[in-house]
């Protein structure tokens, strides 16, 4: 296995010159670009109470700028911004469901979803909704005058153009790539894609539908392969772009913890071909649009760290910064964590595990130290009791992969020993999708985590799989039986005992279960219901008397605490972010969880 280095070394930008080897103004008659320097104006922000969740949302703004479309976790909120709150406007309720919903440039809503047993595009109409008679498939944008759409199919890698008052087939246009985002000219003359290549780059192209001409503008942009946006100026002379740099990207950059790689907006002179950035600070800028005198863009602010308090709850002091997912060493005197952050342009891979040393009061006496680190992502090792293993998720790749979903990527638990050096880790399976976190038992024989059902994705089940604990042989991987009706687990955690696993159930919504499970005869136990807007985490005292978990709390996820024996739970924290993924100390003494403070911000600055 090739493991990386965890050093940081800087990445340098790389200019991109005019074919005749000069570098080209910027500047176009007429219009001036945003001053990076300059601040920007927030017209709106959310606190969202999710995890990694919504970090890619977005707002997407309507024309007159009085209206913004957020995806968030649970269903597309339509807010209004006039109000400077958080006012959510009515979904239609002729949909059962909404997935998508796009601004159309006179300001009527395009809805992606179920009506009935119809799934796909709908316009509003009359003041009700119609079909919208485009193929229901992939992103929307319609043309300025409302004539002609344009999508991409199932594939990700055609662009198709059609006329809405045709009965002729969409044209399509194979671009060589994922496409990463959509928009027309100002004139409605063409369509520009932002396209993710095999090589991990990103290309801009322009598709001219009455020519049929496809256009290499840009080769080599450092994107990103997540959907996004492209925004086109009023003149239309320029586009803006969500950027991580303005040269090629370095691949093997994407699998470091840092530099920081964050997203910023930079403006293409379609005149010149030059590039240059618009929005530079510190977080994530995105999704750009312009509207009248202003750009617009979505902003995130993702603050995760490492606490720790009281087992009867309290205040929670800071372990570590830049940090998420702890588990505790079975002396107590280590947390493992993840490190890394969520960055959008290099989503999870550049996630790595490592380790923090504590006093007896669970104060931090070092700073974080890499331990499970490699190509692709890597969560936080936790210890079997007898401190011979750790085990943890990963999705580890040979060679420096592009993405997320990258050819070549795995996705399992895997375990070695505490001191050995990476190249000698065990993968325990080969079928995982989405896996979880592994939960050792009491004997170190075992290993409780998730996985997604292969048929149905977002449906997790448990898994036990049990190895040798000399060698680190896995003897065999086995489904763990639910309750009927029970077919969504997010969660597990082994009793102190070893005879029972607790198990959270995701019900639909934000409801959640915790259920108790035995491994021998009994029945299963669900032990009580409650709200989360995410993966709340679970585990129990060392006594095994009291189950604590992470839950909705006024908008907030807090740790709670709940008996075994069942009863009323107790809030054990009233923190102002988010609080999850709760582990107690081996003594019983402490508590450490993560600590999540998100801001998402919908911004602006003029156009001069």
């Amino acid at each position: 296995m090739k493991a990386r280095s965890p050093s940081l070394p800087v990445v340098g930008l790389i200019l991109c010159a005019a074919a005749a080897g000069l570098l080209l103004s910027s500047c176009t008659p007429g219009e001036a670009p945003p001053d990076p320097a300059s601040d920007s104006e927030t017209v709106f922000s959310l606190h969202p109470s999710t995890w990694f969740e919504d970090a890619w949302r977005y707002f997407e703004v309507s024309p007159e700028a009085r209206r913004a479309v957020y995806g968030p976790r649970f269903g597309i909120e339509l807010l209004d911004l006039e109000v400077g709150g958080q006012a959510t406007l009515p979904v239609p309720a002729e949909l059962d469901s909404a997935r998508i919903a796009r601004f159309a440039p006179g300001g009527e809503i395009y809805w992606y979803g179920n009506a009935g047993d119809h799934l796909g595009w709908f316009v509003e109409r009359d003041g009700g909704l119609a079909p919208a008679g485009v193929p229901p498939f992939g992103d929307l944008r319609m043309s300025p005058d409302g004539a002609t759409f344009a999508y991409f199919d199932e594939t990700n890698r055609t662009l198709n153009v059609g006329e809405t008052e045709s009965e002729d087939a969409p044209r399509s246009y194979p671009v060589g790539g994922m496409i990463c985002a959509l928009a027309w000219s100002a004139d409605g003359q063409q369509v520009y894609a932002l396209v993710w290549t095999d090589a991990g780059s990103s290309s801009l192209l322009r598709v001219s539908p009455k020519s049929e001409m496809v256009d290499t503008l840009r080769e080599g942009l450092d994107g990103v392969w997540r959907y996004g946006s492209i925004a086109v100026s009023a003149n239309g002379q320029s586009l803006y772009l969500a950027l991580a740099g303005e040269g090629p990207p370095d691949i093997e950059a994407r699998h470091r913890p840092g530099p920081i790689r964050d997203l910023d907006i930079y403006r293409f002179n379609l005149v010149s071909g030059a590039l240059e950035p618009v929005v530079d600070s510190p977080g994530d800028d995105f999704n750009p649009r312009v509207i009248g005198d202003y750009l617009y863009w979505t902003h995130n602010e993702i603050d995760d760290s490492v606490v720790a308090f009281p087992v009867t709850g309290g205040e929670p002091w800071l372990v570590a910064e830049d940090a998420e997912i702890p588990y505790w060493s079975p002396d107590g005197s280590q947390i493992g964590l993840t490190y890394g952050g969520w960055r959008l342009a290099d989503w999870a891979l550049n996630l790595d595990g490592g380790v923090i040393e504590v006093d007896e009061n669970a104060r931090p006496i070092s700073e974080v130290a890499p331990m499970v680190v490699g190509y692709h992502e890597d969560f936080s090792p936790g210890w079997s009791p007898d401190g011979q293993w750790i085990a943890y998720h990963s999705h580890r790749s040979e060679e420096p992969g592009s993405y997320y979903s990258d050819v070549g990527s795995t996705d399992s638990i895997y375990i070695r020993r505490p001191e050995a050096p990476g190249e000698d880790e065990i993968n325990l399976f080969d079928f995982g999708w989405e896996v979880g976190n592994a939960d050792w038992s009491p004997d170190g024989r075992q290993l409780v985590f998730e996985s997604w059902d292969e048929e149905r994705p977002g449906v997790s089940w448990p898994w036990i799989a049990t190895i040798d604990p000399e060698t680190g042989e896995t003897l065999s991987v086995d489904r763990l039986r639910l309750p009927e009706g029970v077919t969504n687990v997010s969660w597990s955690a082994w009793s102190p005992g070893g005879e029972e696993i607790a198990v959270v159930e995701r019900m639909g919504g934000t409801r959640q279960s915790i259920w108790i499970l035995p491994l021998e005869d009994g029945d299963a136990e669900k032990l009580l219901e409650f709200d989360s807007s995410t993966y709340g985490g679970l585990d129990w005292t060392p006594d095994g008397e009291h189950l604590i978990f992470g839950a909705l709390a006024d908008d907030r996820m807090q740790i709670f605490s709940v008996p075994r024996s069942g009863g009323e739970s107790t809030q054990l924290t009233h923190d102002d972010a988010n609080l999850m993924h709760p582990q107690v100390s081996p003594d019983g003494r402490w508590i450490a969880c993560t600590r999540m403070d998100q801001d998402k911000e919908l911004r602006r600055k003029p156009l001069r």
